[in-house]
């Protein structure tokens, strides 16, 4: 009995010292698609935003869900936003084709979350790039009515249109004009990239297949190749930096040390391409991806 007594007390001294803290995620609202836990937006922005998501899931079965909250309960907002994702479970359970605009207040962090059926509408670089250019400018300014009604709208065309709906009423504007294509195709433009590099570093390496030697050119045009794209992108991941530069130098060690023959384009001295490291991707627990963005 006193060994019992003795565990209870040491027990509830540990819970004491140490309490077992659980995080409260917010439960979806009776709107569902409006979650406004942080009380900063006025009534006609929520209902605004809740009726075109009523209309666009009815037609497409797509869900778009706005959260504010007033701070992440210590987490990190990409792990908020997963497990805010996933238990809302928006969008549909197959096509997987939700999308959450999630902003903490108290952070000053906004997140876009992409399930994995929108991801080939709404990649990375583009959900980044619509934050900046529609979002960002206006929270700096704490003028949230305007920041996420206008990004809201900016992000609820380009997914109704990809179902071909139209939605040539809907106002959006760019506030930040630095970007001047809104829809350029960015994984097109990596494609080339990759593309140019493989062709380029093989041609070189062709003509300089009696040295064997890297030269300073060579490795500017790959560094050039890596980078370019990443920064263009904006992506957050540092992985695939790393990842990119490795390629690299291992085509360029392949083309410096490899003997067998000129031919193809990943075989002997002429193996050496331009950069891989351009890739965009996902990877959000979503299925798709997204973007962060500090205001």
């Amino acid at each position: 009995m006193n060994k019992k007594i003795i565990g209870v007390t040491l027990l509830s001294i540990i819970l004491l010292l140490f309490p077992i803290t659980t995080l409260a995620m917010v439960e979806p609202t009776s709107e569902f698609y409006i979650n406004d836990y942080a009380n900063i937006l006025s009534e006609e922005v929520k209902q605004d935003i809740l009726n075109k998501s009523v209309a666009l899931e009815k037609q497409t079965g797509a869900q778009i869900v706005v959260v504010t909250v007033p701070n992440l309960e210590g987490q990190s907002l990409e792990e908020y936003a997963t497990e805010l994702f996933r238990k809302f479970g928006i969008g549909d359970k197959n096509e997987n084709n939700g999308l959450l605009l999630l902003l903490a207040l108290e952070e000053r962090k906004f997140r876009v979350e992409v399930g994995y059926g929108l991801e080939g509408v709404l990649p990375d670089g583009l959900t980044g790039r619509y934050q900046d250019e529609y979002i960002i400018p206006y929270l700096k300014e704490d003028k949230w009515d305007e920041g996420i009604q206008n990004g809201y709208n900016a992000f609820y065309k380009k997914v109704a249109e990809s179902y071909n709906l139209d939605v040539s009423d809907i106002n959006v504007t760019r506030v930040n004009t630095t970007n001047t294509s809104e829809d350029f195709d960015f994984s097109s433009m990596i494609f080339l990239f990759i593309i140019a590099g493989i062709l380029w570093g093989t041609t070189v390496f062709r003509k300089d297949r009696s040295t064997r030697i890297t030269s300073p050119v060579v490795i500017i045009f790959a560094l050039i190749f890596n980078i370019i794209p990443i920064v263009i992108c904006y992506l957050n991941s540092i992985s695939i930096l790393i990842f990119g530069v490795m390629l690299e130098m291992f085509s360029l060690f392949s083309a410096r040390y490899s003997n067998g023959s000129s031919s193809g384009y990943f075989g002997g001295r002429g193996s050496s391409g331009g950069g891989f490291g351009g890739f965009s991707g996902g990877g959000g627990s979503s299925g798709g991806g997204g973007s962060s963005r500090g205001f």
